[in-house]
């Protein structure tokens, strides 16, 4: 499996069980502090990294700490991280006090976010690679407009498969017309349910899905949280989620993303792909941040294998190294 991820590389300070925020210069005694690699670029290249996936991840940092080990992080996970390194700005990076239930309210700072530019991508591993994934077109500023349509064009037609995923928890609906340019190359499209009604204005899910279709977009994949996802294509598929004890959604829509891709990268067919993402977003729901619970394929494989009658008994495909990624 050979993925570049392009985009949102973020450094993520977690710490759990968040009740209140002190008044003042009071003191909370937590459980747990933690900083990982994270966003829908570099979370996703984590845990595609983790099962099994050669992974080169393209993003913009700042020279700063949190640059120099946000760059450690990717790396000490196995990932080739070929992050931009922008003078005089700051790393992306997120507080996230993570309350009882795993709800993560955040705190951010864009950073370099918006700093990627076309000279920052290596184009011709674009070329080599099964899957090329966009994380948080959203939040890339003039690289969405002027980069973006030509590098998954680019993509289109040397055979790559192409995915994308967004950032931001509030997008802005006029995001469907900026990317309006990259929707007929996006063979995948991977929001979540607030962003798909909130770029479409339409509550409907299936709907919201099938207006991105009629925009020229593959295949939708909308994720639920804990109602599970709308695998939305030729037909449509309701995938369930697992009941897990929730410690952190952290990153949960990053591992559903990497698990679909790396379904993708077996050539399974699409629902199976959709559930393999399903078992990692919950792996990762069980511990803090967005590296947390996936070890590798294998064991993310026998735990959906062991809880497959919550997927009506849908159990995996044996892995298979096929080549090319399944395109829609």
């Amino acid at each position: 499996m050979k993925v570049v991820c392009v985009g949102a590389h973020i450094f993520d300070v977690l710490g759990r069980p968040v009740t209140e925020i002190p008044p003042g210069q009071g003191r909370l005694a937590l459980e747990e502090i933690k900083v990982t690699a994270a966003g829908t670029a570099g979370g996703t290249a984590v845990d595609l990294a983790k099962l099994g996936a050669e992974v080169t991840s393209f993003g913009a940092v700042g020279d700063d700490t949190a640059g120099r080990v946000l760059k450690m992080l990717l790396t000490e996970h196995g990932v080739d991280e070929r992050l931009a390194i922008k003078p005089g700005l700051a790393t992306p990076s997120t507080i996230l006090p993570i309350r009882p239930n795993g709800e993560r309210p955040s705190l951010h700072a864009a950073g370099a976010m918006d700093a990627l530019t076309a000279a920052d991508i290596d184009w011709e591993l674009v070329a080599e690679a099964d899957v090329l994934h966009i994380g948080g077109p959203d939040a890339l500023g003039d690289f969405t407009v002027s980069v973006l349509p030509e590098l998954l064009r680019f993509a289109n037609d040397h055979g790559t498969a192409t995915t994308m995923d967004l950032l931001r928890t509030s997008v802005r609906p006029e995001l469907i017309e900026i990317l309006r340019p990259c929707w007929q190359h996006t063979h995948y499209l991977v929001p979540n349910d607030d962003q798909i009604r909130a770029i479409t204005g339409i509550e409907d899910l299936h709907l919201a899905a099938e207006k991105m279709r009629a925009h020229g977009v593959g295949t939708v994949l909308v994720t639920r949280g804990g109602e599970g996802s709308l695998l939305v294509g030729e037909e449509l598929t309701e995938i369930p989620a697992f009941r897990v004890p929730v410690v952190d959604t952290t990153g949960c829509g990053d591992a559903y993303t990497a698990g679909f891709i790396a379904g993708l990268c077996q050539d399974w067919d699409l629902p199976s792909a959709a559930r393999l993402g399903t078992a990692a977003s919950a792996l990762v729901a069980q511990g803090l941040g967005s590296d947390a619970g996936i070890v590798d394929l294998a064991s993310t494989l026998g735990f959906w294998s062991e809880r497959q009658a919550e997927l009506g008994g849908a159990a995996p495909p044996p892995p298979t190294s096929s080549g090319r990624a399944r395109r829609q």
